[in-house]
């Protein structure tokens, strides 16, 4: 996973809705961020939801959350299993609004299926989500946020 951001057609195999209007309108300003997201052990499997945001740098609280106003510049959400996060899950991100240095990418998982909001814009974790910060292009581990 080297490609960090990239200018190139979007691929849209594995990617939000949101990768698939991109594409057909050919947004041009339309960056793709890769990352791989891990888990270091959810405990039990059943329904979760995984949610992956990327921000520029000072959108981000001295906690590595993302502060009160801070707007995504891109997201997506779905649903997976614990057995799928301990192999590590490969997710691209479509930002519409290209961060003017590279971003930060910020994912967590949560018990639960993914909902109708629109790509997880305005999502946030929920206490005792498994959460974790990384570069494009990096494995994101998610381990227990501490609230």
């Amino acid at each position: 996973m080297n490609n960090r951001r990239s200018k190139k057609p979007l691929r849209t195999g594995a990617v939000s809705w949101t990768a698939l209007v991109a594409a057909t309108l050919g947004l041009s300003s339309a960056d793709l961020v890769r990352a791989e997201i891990a888990s270091d052990g959810l405990g039990s499997d059943g329904a979760y939801r995984l949610v992956v945001q990327s921000y520029s740098a000072e959108s981000l609280a001295a906690d590595d959350l993302p502060g009160t106003y801070a707007r995504p510049l891109g997201s997506m959400q779905r649903a997976v299993t614990a057995e799928e996060l301990e192999r590590g899950i490969a997710v691209d991100l479509v930002q519409i609004d290209a961060a003017p240095a590279a971003p930060i990418v910020v994912a967590w998982v949560e018990p639960g299926e993914p909902d109708l909001e629109y790509d997880a814009l305005r999502a946030r974790p929920s206490p005792g989500a498994h959460y974790g910060v990384g570069s494009p292009g990096a494995r994101v581990i998610l381990r227990r946020l501490q609230v």
